[in-house]
């Protein structure tokens, strides 16, 4: 009951269970306990539903509408597939424009830097020419250019942080699409 109640995904609470399980057993193992009470409970790891995405079209439109810095951060996530935890954890070292890829080494949350979610995360990701030259252009008007900035540093931190995803699709990416008649829940994962 505890775990059917978590306000959490169901991927998520099915790690929570397999943590408890393995928590337990490794508590038998050493006699702490007698059981594995949570070895019967059943967690599927199947969303609850498909996430809604922009069609083409609805990305175009919505790129168009965007101030620089926006459209940066969209075009960047649409043509990568990157989760926003490394979207935001890009710093200009990672990008290789000789090669035309992307490092992804890092990922942040909260502020928080640490590893990126899966070992298959941290492979180059191939940029197409387009992706480069607006790369380009974002890190010509950004005042935070050094290979340790921050892709996207947030200027009220100095460049020592970079910006919350969250605060700017809230206040600047949602109210775009919204004024674009585009009624689809705005987030990061909508752009994949």
């Amino acid at each position: 009951m505890w775990l059917r109640n978590l306000e959490r995904a169901a991927g998520t609470c099915c790690k929570i269970r397999n943590v408890m399980s393995v928590l337990f057993n490794h508590a038998r193992r050493y006699d702490l306990y007698d059981r594995n009470p949570i070895q019967w409970v059943r967690q599927s790891a199947k969303r609850r539903s498909t996430p809604e995405v922009l069609t083409s079209n609805e990305v175009r439109k919505l790129l168009t509408a965007l101030k620089p810095r926006e459209r940066m951060m969209v075009l960047l996530d649409v043509a990568t597939g990157l989760r926003q935890s490394e979207l935001f954890a890009l710093k200009w070292k990672d990008v290789d424009f000789k090669n035309r890829q992307l490092w992804v080494t890092r990922s942040i949350v909260q502020q928080v830097v640490g590893n990126c979610k899966t070992e298959a995360s941290q492979k180059p990701v191939p940029l197409h020419d387009y992706l480069i030259s607006a790369l380009r252009g974002w890190h010509r008007r950004t005042p935070f250019r050094t290979p340790e900035s921050w892709v996207f540093a947030s200027p009220k931190k100095r460049g020592k942080t970079p910006y919350w995803g969250q605060q700017l699709l809230r206040h600047h990416i949602r109210p775009a699409a919204q004024m674009l008649g585009v009624t689809k829940r705005i987030g990061w994962h909508t752009f994949r």
